[in-house]
């Protein structure tokens, strides 16, 4: 195998080993939540318009500039994934010496010590920046139309253009990189942070919202995407992907039918209400408590309605339930 198939496969492993870094995170750890609140369909249309604007931007600006922007985008990133682990001090102690020695290996010329710790802080910022998606209330609606607006924007910024290219070879070797990366060269062999976010995100988002079996077709969907994109590097049939293309219509895909599939039902509040006191007596759910309703009766309940479901499955119910919020 020649150094650029070992180097996809490096990445395409990293990549796995970040989603199940957050999915492990997501089933241990809360995370505070932020004063902005929950997700919404307006944060979404920023995020898409940010995607937009920042590339061209960062083309313009200085290296040291961009270094910094994203320096200070990694630090914050570490710290507040950390922090639910190992408290706020704690975390600032790793984010500081990490975020420190990249600068050091960069003037040092450790290209390799560079690339190994900046793939290290991306992965960590990957888990974290997800969770704090998933946590603060992106739902599948949001995340499926992020996806169709990153199909366009990705067949046009990379598939047809050369403003991705010239992205990534502007940030190739410098701290801070927003790319994981195999290999430090002129020709490069990276993975954009974004790509792996999405690549994360989306398993995420299925796990609490429509349940454990929606997650494990999310991350087979992956990873029979990245074995597909390595077989075609391997073979020569392709050299170069706008990763997103696929993976936002698989995303769409995806969503479409778990929601036909395992809808998400609130049913009136009448028998809902009567359901709750039936099988809490006095103790009502605490708020934003989701319930999961068969045959009349409260059989799970959990923060999402994925986690509602899976409190059911565990207590022997078989048939899917019905979600609802109990208390909103």
């Amino acid at each position: 195998m020649n150094h650029g198939l070992q180097g996809a496969l490096a990445l395409d492993t990293v990549v796995l080993v970040t989603i199940g870094l957050a999915v492990g995170y997501l089933a241990k750890v809360r995370m505070p939540r932020p004063p902005a609140g929950l997700f919404v369909r307006s944060d979404i249309v920023i995020m898409v318009a940010l995607l937009v604007i920042m590339p061209f931007a960062y083309l313009d600006m200085p290296a040291a500039l961009v270094c910094t922007v994203f320096g200070l985008t990694v630090f914050v990133g570490l710290q507040f994934t950390l922090a639910p682990l190992i408290g706020g001090r704690g975390a600032v102690a790793v984010a500081t010496p990490a975020c420190a020695f990249e600068i050091v290996a960069y003037f040092a010329h450790w290209s390799t010590a560079l690339m190994l710790v900046n793939d290290v802080a991306l992965v960590v910022v990957a888990t974290g920046v997800t969770n704090l998606w998933v946590q603060t209330g992106m739902r599948p609606p949001l995340v499926a139309g992020f996806a169709a607006a990153l199909v366009v924007y990705d067949t046009v910024a990379t598939g047809l253009s050369s403003v991705t290219s010239d992205f990534m070879h502007l940030v190739n070797g410098i701290p801070f990189a927003p790319m994981l990366a195999a290999r430090y060269t002129p020709e490069p062999i990276m993975m954009g942070l974004g790509d792996t976010l999405m690549l994360t995100l989306w398993p995420l988002v299925a796990i609490k919202s429509y349940g454990r079996a929606a997650g494990i077709c999310a991350i087979a969907v992956d990873v029979l995407l990245m074995a597909a994109v390595f077989a075609g590097f391997a073979t020569g049939a392709i050299t170069y992907i706008p990763l997103l293309t696929p993976l936002g219509l698989l995303i769409v895909a995806q969503y479409f039918y778990w929601r036909r599939r395992i809808p998400v039902v609130v049913p009136v509040r009448d028998p809902l209400e009567a359901a709750l006191r039936a099988s809490y007596g006095e103790d009502e759910p605490a708020d934003g408590t989701w319930v999961a309703l068969h045959e009349g009766k409260v059989v799970g309940r959990g923060d999402s309605p994925g986690a509602a479901r899976r409190t059911a499955r565990e207590a022997g119910v078989a048939e899917v339930p019905v979600t609802a919020l109990g208390r909103p």
